[in-house]
């Protein structure tokens, strides 16, 4: 039950972390400022992306959200999916380095990916299902 309550209390901890930076995500899908006329696909092309992101970041917090809700009744294939979700929502997060070389834009962001990332490992780490 203890691996339970602290797995639980880390993926939300982990969750709470990433809320600022999904906060500017969806605040940038409809800043001007963010409208790059020069792109092929037409001005609005990066807001579409942020749109996507902030779509695709409420499935996995979804996923998760199902995850923690079954509680002890969670299925390994239920863990998987919310393993998934996470390890996904932390993949993209950090997609920027290897890509573009921005691992983050300030230091504020990096604490905050880094406090989102450890905290959901660890929880998805401590809801493992025990082996049978």
């Amino acid at each position: 039950m203890k691996r339970e309550v602290l797995g639980t209390a880390a993926m939300l901890a982990g969750v709470a972390a990433a809320v600022p930076s999904v906060w500017q995500t969806v605040t940038h899908i409809t800043d001007p400022s963010y409208r790059a006329p020069e792109v092929r696909h037409g001005e609005g092309h990066v807001q579409y992306h942020m749109a996507r992101e902030a779509l695709i970041t409420a499935g996995a917090f979804g996923a998760v959200g199902s995850g923690l809700a079954a509680g002890s009744r969670r299925s390994p294939a239920l863990w998987r999916a919310m393993a998934c979700a996470a390890g996904g929502f932390v993949a993209a997060m950090w997609s920027g380095g290897p890509t573009t070389g921005v691992w983050a834009p300030n230091r504020k962001a990096l604490a905050i990916h880094v406090a989102s990332t450890s905290a959901l490992t660890v929880g998805v780490a401590l809801l493992r299902p025990k082996r049978r």
